[in-house]
């Protein structure tokens, strides 16, 4: 063994022995690896026939001596070849070695070549094999000249074919003691390596040709394994790493399996212009595999750019197999060797970083290095072959990456498994948690409903008992009598419409009640028919009802779910009915224990149902057609409520069908006999909404965000204050709301270019939740111009200031009902959250405004101000000529009191006018002064606003003519005009000083 190759043998050893420490602690397959590595250093190691070449040279001949090889070009003449025409004889051999010019050595970019010598065979061995190996050689003929005159023919080579499978081999006859003439014609567009040219005992070769083909075939074979199994993996994973290492393995035995000429000599196929297409490719798969696996571009960035240059170098060196195929092998090799160890020190730093699978992905690189080290500088000339067969040596170095590489996938599964299962375990006891959070949020929203199915019939109470009091008035007959009549049906229907959602979850949470109580059977059931009379009379429908003769009037029962049902049932039949009629039947059979069965039957002649919609009509959120929501709008609920309500009732409801003829849905309930019930007039309510929205203003006056905030605030509603457009675009987009009262004019945004983006859906920064929210425009614009230029971005409403209290309400009204008709959910107002003034509080409101009154010269003999304006304080706030009885223009100005304020908010009313009317003021001089029209507008708008609560309007006029003055740019007329709004604000201010202080000392004699 020579001191090369015993080296090399420890190297291996030596890797393997880490290989084996590396490998067992992680994956019980890892003996396969170190096994592989022993097939290496057996295969470098052992006394192969194609080791060292035993012969002597006797004047010029290569003699046999002993049963070993020996390697022909090393005892013979290499000549350049021009033409391939062999002698006849050996005669005439020197005739042609004299035309042949001597060669120094095989050209590995290709060519022809001659090769002579004697060869002797001094064994009793007869049987031979010359074996052309260690290099692709596309043709080989050799010829063997004999001293009797007799001539072997041998050719051979890849396009040949082969006596043996995978090898160039051909079979020969040496008579002992006898010397041939050999005489060998070779030719490739490119060598591998320098080419040996052996001649074997037959019997070694066959056991040689057997152990190589079973490591070639065996390695390829388990790479291709190896790529379908990961393949595999690919498809229920997605994972790409198992992809790539396909692709990375597949592409090195095809490579490889071109090279031991498998498709050759297994399928025929011969083209040599494929056969480093794989090992270009070789290290793009590779590439992309390693950059995957080891999450390159999180754990080194540098290196992942770096690493492009193995995905754009092979492929641009890979038209040489096409161009240049005499240089393709050694541009592959370069390519090749640039991939290597930027692969190996890639996979070292990111080891190094703490991911242990890159371990395997080393030891794999270094398998695939160490054959290389010493193949491929051979490969290109730099040093001489150190190994012989380097191919096979090279295959048994891939095969042994490839499993190194698989047991890198599988470290990482296992990594990906535990945090898969640490992820199992912290998403369980987050859903645990979330589980545990809802139960209590569930426990808390019982609690709500219960409370809230008690309360939401109080604020309906007001109107129906309004209605019910003017039912009563003997002056009210005809169709006035009609119509409250209706309103009252339509009134007490709305109320349970709306119980609806809360009924379904007191339902669901087992928290629902069944009233027992007188009811008129009759009068509730002609109620359900008259409500609903419009909406058949209106699809041209008959509406009709029979009543069975001996059905009690007066039952004990739950009047408003009984009236629930049927509403429901005869809504929907009538909803789904084009034409025709549809009927209300209800008869009554006797049961036992004092119970009376009544049934209800709803038909109609509407298209029917398909009998596999019957089965689950019931449930919740279903409906006959997927069509039926978009057609008719609907929750889905109506029908499970039904059955809920029927059935804790102890009843039970059912459906009949047939399509194209009609449905009847019926229903009986158990119910006891009962006696006729007293009634009573509910005391009519406080002029408040029945619901409690969360309501926006975006206004920048403080003035004004008082007073709004204060009117609405008695009202029942909850209140937001931003001060411009882009602070409302960010309330909208963290919140929900129910309205939006939106000042025109504000810093920053204004109120036209907020509506504008709320109904576009906001911007970039702020998402609006509602684009479809209420816009009411609020601005002391009051212009029909104004209202038709705020109506015109999207705004749904106008108010001008100063606020009207009535017109406010009634707008809210109005916005209640419209989300209602919506479908919204609302939040019913609950009385006990409103604040309670007492005693105490109104006298010394009562003492407040009086002392106000007559601070102002105007006092109403002790009555306070909570209602309409006067004629005088009309006149006065909207600049006409007073009555004769009217306080003079001198009097003191003062903050015209509103309904529903109390003093202390007058007196906040009056501080922040105080504050904020001087900084607008000289704001809007130092705008006028800057050449800044635009910013002098906003600033008299503002102020105009605020000087609307004043009971002179003199400074409310002068602000609102320089507002326009500044908005058209005639700054001059606009810093005439200031010492006379400078002066008319002093007096404002002087006054409400005044006024501050003798209602101060006037309230405090009071409490």
């Amino acid at each position: 063994m020579s001191p090369v190759r015993t080296m090399l043998y420890q190297l291996i050893a030596l890797f393997a022995c880490h290989l084996r420490k590396a490998l067992s602690p992680a994956l019980p397959l890892s003996p396969m690896a170190p096994l592989i590595v022993s097939l290496m250093a057996l295969l470098l190691a052992a006394p192969a026939p194609r080791a060292e070449p035993v012969a002597d040279s006797r004047q010029g001949q290569a003699v046999l001596t002993q049963l070993r090889s020996l390697d022909l070009l090393k005892h013979a003449k290499l000549y350049h070849a021009d033409a391939k025409t062999f002698p006849a004889t050996a005669a005439d051999i020197p005739a042609l070695i004299a035309t042949l010019k001597p060669a120094d050595g095989v050209d590995l970019l290709g060519g022809g070549y001659w090769l002579h010598a004697r060869l002797r065979n001094d064994t009793r061995q007869t049987a031979w094999v010359v074996d052309p190996n260690d290099t692709l050689i596309e043709e080989v003929e050799t010829r063997l000249y004999g001293p009797d005159g007799s001539l072997q023919r041998l050719p051979t080579g890849y396009v040949a074919s082969h006596e043996y499978l995978l090898h160039y081999g051909k079979d020969v006859q040496l008579q002992p003691g006898e010397t041939y003439e050999v005489l060998i014609h070779f030719s490739s567009p490119y060598y591998a390596r320098k080419p040996v040219f052996a001649v074997t005992p037959q019997n070694a070769y066959h056991r040689l040709v057997a152990r190589e083909n079973f490591l070639i075939i065996g390695s390829v074979g388990a790479l291709l394994a190896l790529a379908i199994f990961n393949f595999f993996i690919y498809t229920y994973t997605r994972d790409r790493s198992p992809l790539y290492y396909s692709l990375y393995v597949l592409t090195y035995a095809a490579g490889w399996g071109l090279t031991f000429h498998l498709p050759a000599d297994m399928f025929g196929w011969h083209d040599l212009r494929f056969h480093y297409v794989p090992f270009f490719l070789l290290p793009v798969a590779s590439t992309l595999f390693y950059t995957n696996f080891l999450r390159l571009k999180e754990n080194a960035p540098r290196l992942y750019a770096l690493s492009r240059i193995n995905l754009v170098l092979p492929l641009l060196l890979l038209p040489s197999c096409f161009l240049a195929l005499s240089y393709a092998h050694t541009l592959a090799t370069i390519a090749i060797m640039v991939w290597m160890p930027m692969a190996l020190a890639t996979g070292v730093i990111v080891w190094r970083k703490g991911y242990q699978p890159a371990r395997f992905f080393v030891f794999g690189f270094i398998a695939l290095m160490l054959p290389g080290l010493v193949i491929l500088p051979a490969n290109v000339g730099l040093i001489p072959a150190l190994v012989e067969n380097a191919q096979l040596f090279t295959l048994l170095g891939g095969t042994l990456d490839g499993v190194l590489l698989a047991f890198a996938l599988a470290d990482q599964i296992r990594l990906l498994r535990n945090h898969l299962e640490q992820r199992v375990q912290e998403r369980t006891v987050e859903l645990t948690e979330a589980k545990e959070h809802a139960e209590i949020v569930s426990r808390h929203r019982i609690d709500f409903l219960s409370a809230m199915s008690h309360d939401i019939r109080t604020p309906l109470a007001g109107v129906i008992g309004m209605l019910k009091f003017a039912l009563r008035d003997q002056t009210v007959r005809g169709r006035t009598e009609e119509y409250l009549r209706i309103g009252l049906q339509n009134s007490e229907a709305l109320l349970a419409i709306l119980n609806d959602i809360l009924d379904f979850s007191k339902i669901d949470a087992g928290k629902l009640s069944i009233e027992a109580v007188d009811v008129d059977l009759r009068s509730l059931v002609d109620d359900a028919v008259g409500i609903l009379q419009a909406q058949a009379d209106a699809k041209s429908l008959l509406l009709k009802c029979d009543l069975a003769l001996d059905m009690p009037r007066y039952v004990q029962g739950d009047p408003t779910r009984i009236r629930q049902i049927l509403l429901n049932l005869l809504g929907n039949a009538i909803k789904f009915t084009d034409r025709g009629e549809v009927r209300l039947e209800a008869s009554a059979k006797p049961g036992r224990n004092g119970l009376t069965f009544v049934s209800f039957r709803i038909t109609d002649t509407g298209p029917g149902i398909n009998p596999q919609t019957l089965g689950r009509l019931f449930q919740k959120f279903e409906q006959a057609d997927i069509s039926t929501t978009r057609r008719f709008g609907g929750t889905g609920l109506g029908l499970a409520i039904c059955k809920e309500l029927v059935e804790l009732m102890g009843g039970t409801i059912g459906v009949d069908s047939q399509q194209g003829v009609g449905s009847t849905f019926h229903f009986t309930l158990p119910l006891a006999m009962g006696v006729p019930p007293e009634t009573e007039l509910a005391e009519p309510r406080e002029q408040r909404h029945a619901y409690r929205l969360r309501i926006l203003c975006a206004e920048d006056v403080r003035t004004n965000q008082i007073i709004i905030s204060t009117l609405l605030e008695s009202m029942g509603h909850e209140v937001v204050i931003v001060e411009n457009g882009i602070e409302s675009l960010e309330a909208l987009s963290t919140g929900e709301y129910d309205l939006v009262l939106m000042d025109g004019r504000m810093p920053a945004m204004d109120g036209e270019q907020a509506a504008r983006l709320i109904r576009r859906g906001g911007t970039e920064d702020y998402r609006v939740r509602d684009t479809s929210v209420p816009i009411i425009a609020l601005t002391a614009n009051a212009s029909d111009h104004d209202r038709a230029r705020y109506l015109a971005v999207g705004m749904d409403g106008f108010l001008s200031k100063p606020v009207d209290e009535r017109l406010l309400y009634d707008q809210i009204e109005k916005t209640i009902a419209q989300l209602l008709n919506r479908g919204r959910t609302l939040t019913p107002l609950d009385p006990s959250t409103l604040p309670v003034q007492d005693d105490e509080e109104s006298a010394v409101e009562q003492a407040y405004y009086a002392a106000a009154n007559k601070a102002a010269g105007c006092a109403l003999d002790g009555a306070i101000l909570s209602g309409p304006p006067s004629e005088a304080e009309l006149a006065a706030q909207f600049g006409v000529d007073p009555p004769a009885e009217a306080c003079p223009d001198s009097a003191r100005i003062r903050i015209v009191p509103l309904a529903g304020l109390s003093h202390k908010h007058m007196q906040r009313i009056t501080q922040a006018f105080l504050e904020e009317a001087p900084r607008r003021l000289e704001l809007a001089r130092n705008a006028a002064q800057a050449g800044k029209g635009s910013t002098a507008s906003a600033a008299f708008h503002a102020l105009k606003g605020s000087a609307g609560y004043l009971s002179s309007s003199h400074l409310h006029t002068l602000c609102h003519t320089l507002e326009k003055l500044a908005a058209a740019g005639e700054l001059d007329k606009v810093m005439a005009a200031l010492p006379e709004v400078a002066a008319a604000l002093d007096a404002a201010c002087a006054d409400l000083r005044g006024q501050q202080k003798r209602a101060f000392s006037e309230t405090s004699l009071a409490s």
